[in-house]
């Protein structure tokens, strides 16, 4: 019987520190050697002074194996709680603990879940957050696959068992998106309407640099941290025309709108370098319509859309 007993007590001392984790409801997934990959669907919504990446619901729990349910493991944060990915290292990130910001470097021993042995599973309500910044910083772009960041958690427990695994939580990205942390703006934010009004459609010229239909636009730059006084980049995002990869694409197939800044034309997801002088600048910017070479564009509404996006070189 004690050779029995023996075998017993080693089962349960394997069993009290497993642990399982998933996504939105989906299927559980084994923490193996005390780390879990996960791939989570992020959305960026914006906070006090912060861009929280959540979207999503991480469901962990004490694995079920027919122990009594009073067993629980503990999920606490440990050193460097907060390991952010290779795109975010250069911003200031953090964790949201149930509705509670720590920023990086998050301390040990911040309570995130009880995980009871009844098979149910304790949502962690963990999520990384940016702190968003008053100066220029480029765009943020997460391509699906990207490492988000890994959670660093001690695991402890009520059954007696010595080990207190260190479980490492690596978030992906299940999806593509941009998150853009700085609150220096274009034109206060504000859409910029082009418009060329009524077009002789016999007068648009075939390039940006002949073409008579043009509208200018004054392009506003301010952040709201004092001082900054430094270059910046304007990137024109937007569909290229089929026609033309040199100008926008519109409605109209036979139609695109070209941007020029100082003469030089500025093509989509190319960019223009100018300057911001204590924490505001300016420049004029020319809008033009060309067609397709040969084409005669058909009459009626046309429309388009890009974005300008403030960066550093």
């Amino acid at each position: 019987m004690k050779y029995l007993t023996g075998i017993f007590l080693l089962l349960l001392m394997q069993t009290a520190t497993a642990s399982q984790c998933r996504v939105d409801g989906g299927g559980w997934i084994d923490v193996t050697q005390d780390s879990v990959s996960i791939q989570v669907p992020v959305k960026t919504n914006p906070g006090t002074g912060l861009i929280l990446l959540d979207g999503y619901q991480l469901e962990c729990r004490y694995t079920p194996d027919g122990f009594p349910a009073l067993f629980r493991d503990y999920w606490h944060t440990w050193d460097n709680a907060l390991i952010p990915g290779p795109k975010f290292t250069s911003y200031r990130m953090g964790l949201r603990i149930k509705n509670t910001d720590y920023p990086v470097p998050v301390g040990r021993r911040i309570h995130i879940a009880t995980m009871p042995n009844n098979g149910r599973g304790v949502n962690l309500n963990t999520y990384m957050y940016i702190l968003i910044q008053g100066s220029p910083g480029n765009p943020i772009d997460i391509v699906q696959g990207d490492l988000l960041g890994t959670m660093v958690l001690k695991q402890t427990n009520n059954t007696g068992n010595p080990l207190e695994p260190i479980v490492r939580v690596y978030l992906y990205a299940d999806n593509s998106f941009v998150v853009e942390p700085s609150t220096c703006t274009i034109n206060n934010d504000q859409a910029i309407d082009v418009n060329f009004n009524q077009v002789d459609r016999t007068r648009i010229g075939e390039s940006v640099i002949s073409t008579p239909i043009t509208a200018n636009i004054r392009l506003n730059y301010s952040c709201p941290d004092p001082g900054i006084t430094l270059p910046i980049t304007i990137t024109l995002k937007g569909p290229p025309a089929g026609f033309d990869s040199g100008v926008l694409n519109m409605s109209n197939p036979d139609l695109g709108t070209g941007l020029l800044r100082a003469g030089v034309q500025v093509r989509p997801e190319g960019a223009f370098q100018t300057n911001i002088y204590n924490s505001s600048g300016g420049d004029d910017v020319t809008f033009a319509l060309t067609r397709r070479v040969g084409s005669t564009p058909a009459t009626g509404d046309f429309s388009g859309s890009a974005t300008l996006v403030m960066g550093v070189p």
